[in-house]
């Protein structure tokens, strides 16, 4: 059952990653990795209606579902962590992968130590 739950939790965390990635693909699409402008309210309908937003907000919409399905069965004071820690780490993946970003040896050391608090709530 541990591994029922920790797989849930997983599913959280890639559908809430993939969901915000496909948000920034849409948010950025066509200004070269991000526009350093903010969006005008009457730039909101053409944005809101590109399709990798709409599919972002779709699948982090079944996060959402999932979420609220392993707060049924795991208690939250494991289950936030572990899936906030499980977000950063895919997000740097994926941000890496998709978006060039630099994975740094600091990163990946911040990475390490929030699963090692991450550890200290779950055995504490």
């Amino acid at each position: 059952m541990i591994a029922v739950k920790f797989m849930m939790v997983f599913l959280v965390s890639v559908t809430a990653s993939l969901g915000n990635s496909m948000l920034k693909a849409g948010a950025s699409r066509g200004s070269n990795g991000g526009d350093e402008k903010p969006l005008l309210l009457i730039q909101l309908p053409r944005t809101f209606l590109r399709p990798a937003i709409l599919a972002g907000v779709a699948v982090y919409g079944i996060s959402q579902f999932v979420w609220i399905n392993v707060l049924r069965v795991v208690d939250l004071s494991l289950a936030y962590p572990l899936q906030i820690g499980l977000n950063f780490a895919l997000i740097m993946l994926i941000a890496r992968w998709y978006f060039h970003e630099p994975l740094t040896p600091v990163k990946l050391a911040g990475i390490v130590l929030i699963f090692v608090g991450i550890m200290a709530v779950a055995v504490g």
